[in-house]
């Protein structure tokens, strides 16, 4: 158990377990659909961001997109979540018991009451009705350096515990459908962008559940120093929102019946620097052995399309096409952005990883970033 003070302790992951919904629709299909409503240069850019597939709860969801169709449920979203956690559990050979903190992560509910996490729990009878239980909710892609945040703290006041976390985003009924015609960013005014946006979420983003298991001591990988940096500047709050359906406005207003879901195109060049004062915060620590990112093991980075990561790797010195890169665009082409589990994922891929020091990054809505070291041990590790 690695101690840091003040009380902190790196969590050690004892067993990661991913589960994505049957339906699967690839971009093709998709593009088949969008054919007659798109203009060619947003087929371009939709059809390359490197995305080859998505994984949906709905099992019609291109109708539901291009058609009109009524949304039909091939699962729910907590019965997912369930299906993670239970995997994750088994894969870590724990009992139920040992579970002192459950954690449900997801920017993307079900429904909004229950949260996720107390879903979780009622579906899970194995759990102690006496668990610690959190909701991290609304913090998009970057929650899981709040999850590995939140691990220290609690691991470091009960060594003898466990923490199961689990990441479930179900983004895809949010998606909205897609009437008349549609065209890129630079063929439309700025008044028009949001039917822009519209079409992009549709392309960009996908359902998923991922569970974690966390300790204070095991053979697995090890999480820690995190970095965080939320609003540098107070305006970045806006650079990416969904502004109705709260309390402030309760209403959707919208036509197409979805709630809105904003884009600055501000996201990427700010993202980008929030990845790059993150990333040379954790360089900066001291219980980090890396004096550059080329230098990591493995370099987990979430974002939206291969172009953004392709930019990010140049910024970092790192071969986009190398070891150290893979698995960011391998669930980026397999999964597409499923948000908060888009990282999880890339830890979840079934694929050994060497020994050393790596690196995870991820930044998003909200707007955050977070990043933080993942030290797996000099013999490698698998999932």
């Amino acid at each position: 158990m690695a101690l840091r003070p003040p009380y902190e302790t790196d969590p050690v992951l004892l067993a990661v377990a991913a589960e994505v919904p049957k339906p699967v629709f690839s971009t093709t299909e998709l593009l088949d659909h969008a054919r007659p409503q798109f203009s060619d240069k947003l087929l371009d850019m939709v059809g390359n961001l490197g995305i080859t597939k998505r994984h949906s709860i709905l099992a019609n969801y291109p109708d539901v997109i291009f058609h009109g169709a009524d949304p039909k449920l091939d699962t729910e979203t907590a019965d997912l979540a369930v299906a993670s956690a239970r995997a994750a559990m088994a894969k870590a050979d724990i009992a139920p018991g040992k579970i002192g903190l459950v954690l449900g992560v997801t920017s993307s509910p079900g429904r909004l009451l229950p949260s996720l996490v107390c879903d979780v729990i009622a579906r899970m009878p194995e759990l102690p009705r006496d668990v610690a239980n959190l909701s991290i909710e609304y913090m998009g892609c970057s929650a899981m350096a709040k999850v590995v945040e939140t691990c220290r703290w609690y691991l470091a006041a009960n060594p003898g515990k466990q923490v199961l976390t689990v990441f479930t985003e179900a983004i895809t009924p949010l998606s909205p459908p897609l009437s008349g015609s549609y065209r890129h960013f630079t063929e439309v005014p700025t008044a028009q962008r949001q039917s822009t946006v519209d079409a992009l979420h549709a392309f960009l983003f996908a359902d998923a559940s991922v569970a974690m298991v966390f300790g204070a001591h095991g053979k697995g990988p090890s999480f820690g120093p995190v970095k965080n940096l939320t609003n540098d500047l107070p305006e970045d709050t806006e650079l990416g929102t969904v502004p109705d359906g709260g309390s402030d406005i309760p209403v959707v207003q919208a036509d197409h019946g979805r709630r809105l879901y904003t884009l600055s195109p501000e996201v990427t060049p700010r993202g980008s620097r929030y990845a790059k004062q993150t990333i040379a915060a954790v360089l900066d620590d001291p219980a980090c052995t890396l004096n550059t990112p080329g230098d990591a093991s493995v370099f987990f980075m979430h974002t939206g399309s291969t172009r953004i990561l392709d930019a990010l790797c140049e910024g970092f010195l790192i071969e986009k096409n190398s070891p150290v890169a893979a698995a960011s665009y391998n669930v980026l082409r397999d999964y597409a952005n499923t948000l908060g589990c888009s990282v999880p994922l890339m830890v979840a891929e079934e694929v050994r990883r060497p020994g050393g020091q790596g690196l995870v990054c991820a930044f998003g809505l909200s707007f955050s970033a977070g990043a933080f070291t993942i030290n797996i041990p000099a013999e490698g590790w698998m999932p």
